[in-house]
């Protein structure tokens, strides 16, 4: 992956081909280990396919991916809501980037595990520039989360990926425990909803921590087959 500065956001960036969608995979801040191993992931598994993938890295993770305001649920560290200028950059700055830079006018995915995961499958729900979100092991539980996602629609066409770890409802936090029927919730939601054209739940083996990267991977080759 080349690493590079776009509209201050420090991207890293994978083309494969000439053409092809693009995928914009939120990344947890100074992991450079977790860049290596996604790019083995998707050389991997997705040798075939030309797409261009740019990993942006925010600098708070709990501000920049949380969609509104809530309080902590491990530590002291609340979440911020800053998950709007997030998705301004995405829209207002990062796209039109990509579009002058790499001359691609193709669709637009959103991939994301844990927070990241939820903030893609917000911005479904918030903006139409989209054409799918791969929300792996999405932190669902997020206070307010299913209040808001039950009375909402996706703003346009698309496919939705959902992951889970088996393990990941069998906390003892009783916040974090909540997510097995959140997730199952989610789906039946995206389901119903007229603007999803195909939308899956697919239940990976272990805890939240195990290989993100696989599980990235997988959902983005389930996005670009569909």
């Amino acid at each position: 992956m080349v690493k590079k500065k776009m509209e201050g956001v420090l991207c890293h960036i994978m083309q494969k081909g000439t053409a092809g969608p693009v995928i914009l995979l939120g990344m947890y801040p100074h992991r450079p280990d977790e860049i290596e191993h996604m790019e083995e992931c998707l050389e991997e598994q997705l040798s075939k396919k030309d797409f261009l993938l740019i990993a942006y890295q925010v600098k708070d993770w709990n501000r920049d991916f949380s969609p509104w305001e809530a309080p902590a649920v491990f530590g002291q560290e609340a979440f911020e809501g800053k998950g709007k200028e997030t998705l301004s950059w995405l829209t207002e700055q990062c796209i039109p980037y990509i579009k002058q830079y790499y001359k691609t006018d193709s669709s637009y995915f959103l991939a994301g595990y844990s927070l990241a995961g939820l903030f893609s499958l917000w911005a479904m729900y918030e903006s139409d520039l989209f054409s799918g979100a791969a929300c792996c092991s999405g932190s669902l539980w997020f206070e307010g989360w299913e209040q808001y996602a039950e009375k909402r629609k996706i703003r346009s066409k698309g496919n939705i990926y959902l992951s889970l770890g088996g393990k990941e409802e069998k906390t003892k936090n009783k916040i974090i425990a909540t997510v097995g029927e959140r997730t199952r919730k989610q789906e039946q939601f995206l389901k119903q909803d007229p603007n999803v054209e195909q939308t899956i739940l697919e239940w990976n083996s272990g805890g939240h921590f195990a290989d993100s990267g696989k599980r990235l991977t997988k959902g983005i080759s389930w996005l670009l087959t569909k």
